[in-house]
């Protein structure tokens, strides 16, 4: 991150943090997007995945579905929506 790097891969950056230190975690990466820093990352936290502005859903490989997040939307109704979403996804 020292040196602005164009894109960022995060492969489950939260998976062994607890609450507080995922949530600074993510805001960092979310600071960093929010500066041109483009960030994909893995997750199976609805939580953390609500703080992204797209999600992919894939199963075997494949995407099958994708959802956009409001980010003007309050942070719970963010992850309701979305887990309203992935439970229509069958996850």
């Amino acid at each position: 991150m020292i040196n602005r790097p164009q894109m960022i891969f995060a492969d489950e950056p939260t998976g062994a943090l607890n609450r507080t230190s995922s949530e600074e975690v993510m805001e960092e990466l979310e600071k960093l997007n929010e500066e041109g820093t483009t960030v994909m990352l893995v997750t199976h936290d609805a939580r953390v995945a609500a703080k992204c502005t797209r999600v992919l859903y894939i199963v075997d490989g494949n995407i099958k579905g994708e959802y956009n997040i409001d980010k003007t939307a309050l942070p719970r109704d963010r992850e309701r929506a979305l887990n309203n979403w992935l439970l229509e996804m069958g996850w």
